[in-house]
């Protein structure tokens, strides 16, 4: 009962913090659950996979009179994953672009990382990604629309990689808490649970798509652990973002 309870209040907690899903349920927070929620996140991404499956088969069967472009889908999808889940991730994403391309010493990349202003790097990597995404999403509703399902499991998936594999590269901050509540044992159990829920929607096709994935995410991560010593919320929510274009676009490839 008490593994049940704890598993019920850390799921809650990492819903609320890291998604935009009104839950009506009050859980005491602290930042050590958070830490060992993470080890749930797919279970978060299969959450926000059905929300964009269910929303596309909604538009395209009922809607499909007055949207009946694949682009204006896409873009009618991803506005529905932005207000699932909130900009937390894509943040990360610009940050992170603007941090490491600054070509600057580790110290000043990391001020800038935390600067809560956008720089052009960040802009270029946000309009890209965008373009990007809307592109993949509008050819995958008619090849697979379970990628829509899968692509937010294998994303979270690379937070509890990154949390569980790395170090935190500043003396303190917020994402230090998840860092230090994770290892090779939540990498591990999140590894399992993101593997199984992909191999149910999508079979085998689905469990290339992960490895491949996991491959990316390993090769992200040891890239910035080397030019900043280790990662950072920000750095997190590069790889999510940056896993869920390639989870994508595997989709298309694999068909």
């Amino acid at each position: 009962m008490k593994y049940i309870k704890n598993f019920f209040e850390q799921f809650i907690i990492l819903i609320q913090f890291m998604t935009r899903i009104p839950i009506p349920i009050k859980v005491e927070y602290s930042e050590k659950k958070l830490g060992k929620s993470i080890k749930f996140f797919p279970l978060v991404g299969l959450i926000i996979g059905l929300i964009l499956y269910f929303s596309n088969f909604l538009i395209t069967v009922y809607l499909k009179n007055i949207f009946y472009n694949k682009a204006i889908i896409a873009v009618l999808i991803i506005i529905i994953e932005i207000l699932a889940v909130g900009i937390i991730h894509i943040d990360g994403l610009a940050d992170t672009f603007d941090g490491l391309f600054s070509y600057a010493k580790k110290e000043k990349m990391l001020e800038i990382m935390k600067d809560s202003r956008i720089g052009t790097n960040g802009t270029v990597v946000l309009i890209l990604y965008f373009i990007t995404k809307i592109i993949i999403i509008s050819e995958i509703i008619t090849i697979n629309p379970k990628y829509l399902i899968i692509f937010p499991i294998i994303a979270r998936l690379s937070t509890s990689v990154n949390a569980g594999l790395s170090d935190y590269a500043r003396k303190s901050g917020m994402s230090n808490a998840i860092i230090s509540e994770n290892g090779i044992f939540e990498v591990i159990f999140s590894l399992i649970l993101t593997n199984a829920l992909v191999f149910l929607i999508i079979g085998t096709k689905g469990g290339i798509a992960l490895f491949i994935a996991l491959l990316f995410i390993i090769l992200f991560m040891l890239n910035v652990r080397k030019k900043i010593g280790g990662i950072t919320g920000d750095t997190m929510g590069a790889s999510l973002e940056l896993t869920s274009i390639l989870v994508l676009f595997l989709g298309i490839v694999l068909r």
